[in-house]
């Protein structure tokens, strides 16, 4: 069976949810229809080598339009497969054609649903009420397409399956990221916490950065990118926390491996492999009470669960950072709940009892 995964995306960093694309197109043998792959990606990422991509850049102009007229030609685009893998809502438009799938939903968008009023509420005046009148039209298509087209959605996490009954009324069949033990080096004891996080709003960077005003004896690192329109929130950073803009892999491996706890404050997050990242080393995780951290960290056992308060978190950094190696072998273990090939053995089956429904 040729089997094709879906992707409305440029393959230029190996962040997250690109990982996981080639981790379910390596398990279940798919090629990769794409809008662009950079020849970098391949070479910072060797593991996508062994993935068969097809990008649609000859189709597309430049930017900025390459990623709205990708979702048209997803639409209007014939491929010879016999399944495929849907992995955002932009190819999910390729579904018109009727061919058996899983549509592997990360969250519903939440600028449309969960999010929606404090996205608007960042507009003023005229831009505002353009922004609700265009927000309600994609709103609209966008329920449309999940209600009348996908027959099979696969999740992340309990927490966006939550999401994906309230949003649409549909069920979804949980199946967790995975976690690449074998890639994670040998701890060691640095003196430094780690975050690795996009540095925006959403992901309560600026939280992160009372926490550590009120614990000046303790160092923090952030690892991520930083968007231009949240340059501030770096400004009003104290002297024990350093910024991290880029690292490459081996860098980041090293980082997990020396630092002393992680921790991570998003809010409701969708899922957040990076606590497991943490653990599989050994390292043990401070993240807010909520979201997907309530299904990977184990309160009191891989580490804290607080409230989103800068001295709560603060207290809880504090009473690990004297001992972090008590939680070492909890964290390890835990962690050894997500690796690859039980990802790839849920997925597999999930699709197998696809295929065995359409074939019958």
């Amino acid at each position: 069976m040729r089997i094709a995964l879906l992707s409305c995306r440029e393959f230029k960093i190996p962040g997250g949810a690109e990982r996981l694309e080639i981790d379910i197109a390596l398990a279940l043998n798919a090629s990769i229809v794409c809008l662009d792959v950079d020849p970098e990606f391949q070479k910072i990422y060797p593991i996508s080598q062994s993935v068969t991509f097809h990008p649609l850049k000859h189709r597309l102009p430049g930017e900025p339009y390459k990623q709205f007229l990708g979702m048209l030609l997803f639409r209007r685009i014939k491929l010879d497969y016999d399944f495929f893998i849907i992995m955002d809502d932009m190819s999910l438009r390729y579904l018109t054609h009727r061919v058996p799938h899983i549509y592997y939903m990360h969250t519903p968008r939440r600028i449309l649903y969960d999010m929606y009023y404090p996205s608007i509420n960042e507009y003023h005046f005229l831009k505002k009420y353009i922004m609700i009148i265009i927000l309600g039209i994609v709103r609209y298509c966008d329920r449309k397409f999940v209600c009348k087209y996908v027959e099979n959605i696969a999740c992340n996490s309990h927490n966006t399956r939550n999401r994906i009954w309230k949003t649409y009324q549909r069920d979804a069949k949980v199946l967790y990221p995975p976690v690449h033990l074998k890639t994670c080096r040998k701890e060691t004891s640095g003196d430094f916490w780690l975050s690795v996080t996009r540095v925006d709003k959403w992901k309560r960077v600026e939280l992160q950065l009372e926490v550590f005003k009120l614990i000046p004896q303790i160092k923090l690192v952030i690892v991520g990118k930083v968007y231009p329109k949240y340059k501030d929130i770096i400004k009003n950073a104290p002297s024990n926390v350093i910024f991290l803009d880029t690292v490459t892999d081996n860098e980041l491996e090293n980082l997990y491996a020396s630092c002393r706890g992680f921790l991570t404050t998003a809010i409701d997050e969708d899922f957040g492999i990076t606590p497991l990242e943490a653990m599989a080393v050994g390292k043990p995780v401070v993240a807010v009470k909520e979201g997907g951290y309530l299904e990977t960290v184990v309160d009191g056992v891989t580490g804290l669960l607080v409230g989103p308060v800068p001295q709560d978190i603060a207290d809880a950094i504090t009473y690990i950072d004297k001992n972090p190696e008590t939680f070492s072998y909890q964290c390890k273990k835990r962690a050894e709940l997500f690796e690859y090939n039980i990802f790839q053995e849920e997925l597999k089956k999930y699709w197998m009892t696809i295929v065995d429904k359409k074939q019958k």
